[in-house]
């Protein structure tokens, strides 16, 4: 069976990747931003699942929120956030994009659900994980939020039906989470959160699941899918009481090759189980030797069984609720939001992960965390 092959590579590959001289991340600090009544310009602030970095120094992030708590839904918070050796010292927003749609007109509510924004020269890419129909879609828009192009979202992603049972795509709020782009900005990497229906189950608290990388060359007018790799997570943290719900996904992800021989990427999960609370794990991956399954429609198809090398991880942090498995003492949330920071004056860059509190300040916050990247010796 596919999913057998696939997690005995993903066993070998995590107890070999742990290395002496590892690319370390120290944490450094966190900031946390009014819990409740957050605003600029009285637009309120939260939901941010998104982040990225500008040329300028300032960041931009993404509100999720699809048209409950913002409207109209769709909207980037231009961010400055202070920074340095000692932690993170104040967020503040300088400013709000209005994304458009392609007829030039504000997102309507339930049309959007923007989870992922990159900046690049020519305006942002930002994923969606779902629109009125529960499609996911990829969009670049100029740096002022007007719409310029979709790219293109191969076939098996979309979701298809059988009667009332789904046969293909993504499941619904486990799609688009995670993007980044190479820093010549020629390559974007998009991952979805859960396996497509196709490709395997949810994570369980005894296995991870298998979620696709999918590679796309931007450099010419016309982006063009070249390949798709296998990712799998790691298992929730912890089983949930009886009737109770967990779940592992992929929220974000960085490219780190400029920075470090080691890793191409550096890959967040998160984990939310009822009565444990919240781990974050992030994670070194190598592209190395690891398969290009493009052209294979389904993982978890017995009649047509596929030998894959899924893409090779390496541990790096673990934040827990679970105190016995933390490795930094910071309470995490609902980090949704990863992204690179600016070099410190030794040279090293910065990481930072933020929270999408879904705009309940009762059980959850907005919340950044920083991180100092040390590469491999």
């Amino acid at each position: 069976m596919v999913r057998r092959l696939l997690v005995l590579v993903l066993s070998i590959s995590l107890l070999a990747g742990v290395a002496a001289f590892s690319m370390q991340l120290h944490y450094l600090g966190s900031f946390d931003p009014p819990r409740d009544g957050w605003t600029f310009n009285g637009i309120a602030v939260g939901g941010i699942s998104g982040l990225t970095l500008a040329p300028d120094g300032s960041f931009y992030a993404v509100c999720d929120d699809k048209g409950k708590n913002v409207d109209p839904p769709g909207l980037l918070y231009k961010l400055n956030i202070d920074l340095d050796a000692s932690g993170i010292h104040d967020v503040k927003v300088t400013g709000i994009v209005h994304l458009q749609t392609p007829d030039g007109q504000p997102y309507a509510s339930g049309s959007i659900d923007a989870e992922d924004v990159l900046w690049d020269p020519t305006g942002f890419v930002v994923c969606s994980e779902r629109d009125q129909d529960n499609n996911p879609w990829i969009r670049q828009f100029s740096h002022n939020g007007k719409f310029q192009s979709a790219i293109p979202v191969p076939e098996k992603f979309i979701p298809a039906f059988d009667g009332d049972k789904q046969v293909r795509g993504t499941r619904t709020n486990l799609s688009f989470e995670a993007s980044t782009f190479t820093p010549d900005y020629a390559t974007l990497y998009v991952m979805n959160e859960e396996a497509l229906v196709q490709d395997g189950n949810v994570a369980t608290p005894t296995a991870g699941t298998p979620v696709r990388l999918i590679e796309y060359d931007m450099s010419s007018t016309t982006p063009v899918e070249k390949a798709e790799y296998v990712y799998i997570t790691e298992p929730m943290f912890a089983a949930p009481p009886a009737g109770k719900s967990g779940d592992n996904g992929v929220p974000g992800m960085v490219y780190v090759g400029h920075i470090t021989s080691q890793f191409d990427l550096i890959v967040m999960e998160r984990s939310y189980v009822s009565g444990a609370g919240n781990q974050i794990g992030l994670f070194g991956v190598k592209f190395d030797d690891s398969s290009n399954v493009m052209g294979i429609d389904s993982l978890a198809n017995p009649g047509n069984p596929q030998t894959v090398t899924i893409l090779e991880k390496t541990p790096l942090l673990i934040i827990s609720d679970n105190k016995d498995l933390t490795q930094v003492n910071f309470d995490p949330d609902n980090m949704e939001a990863i992204g690179l920071g600016p070099q410190l004056p030794n040279g090293h860059y910065t990481l930072i992960i933020a929270s999408d509190n879904n705009f309940n300040p009762k059980y959850q916050r907005n919340v950044f965390a920083a991180f100092e990247i040390v590469p491999d010796k």
